[in-house]
């Protein structure tokens, strides 16, 4: 993902009626992309679309490696509008390999809060990050996580367990 706005040819594409449109739009934001298509691929996925532009979406959500994307896939975990495919935008999150550790908070509230399968996505992706951020930051979010754990019952009470072994 390059270039800075959206290309408003790409962005009709995208909401055509003809999947094959969408598609191309899409095989089109793999060498031309930015983070400003980020928000309405979210909302296409929102929105429901076929199974294999949704498939492609995710895939392509999967492969952004720009590093200045990140504040905007956090942006979405966090923004009620896109509770439905949270589970979606976390599982991408890991996919792409990017390095949202000053993001743990964001995370561990998802591993805290969310249903099992977005929390287990969400444990994921701290589990992969290269660096743990400074034992001053993982402070409170460690008595955050035992507060949680005091409540969690099963499957919950593991990871954040295993939270807690990752960031010592």
């Amino acid at each position: 993902m390059k270039k800075t706005k959206v290309d408003q040819a790409i962005y009709s594409q995208l909401f055509s009626a003809d999947s094959k449109q969408v598609l191309q739009a899409l095989n089109l934001l793999k060498e031309q992309g930015n983070a400003e298509y980020l928000p309405i691929l979210f909302d296409l996925l929102l929105a429901g679309c076929e199974a294999e532009v949704e498939q492609t979406i995710i895939k392509l959500l999967g492969t952004v490696k720009d590093k200045s994307t990140i504040p905007v896939f956090v942006h979405a975990l966090q923004n009620e509008k896109y509770k439905p495919i949270r589970k979606k935008i976390t599982t991408v999150c890991w996919q792409n390999g990017l390095d949202f550790s000053e993001h743990i908070e964001t995370f561990t509230d998802l591993v805290i809060t969310e249903n099992w399968e977005t929390a287990f996505e969400a444990f994921t992706v701290i589990e992969n990050f290269e660096h743990f951020p400074a034992p001053e930051v993982m402070k409170p979010l460690k008595l955050k996580i035992a507060a949680a754990l005091k409540l969690a019952q099963d499957q919950r009470a593991y990871l954040l367990e295993e939270l807690l072994k990752l960031s010592t």
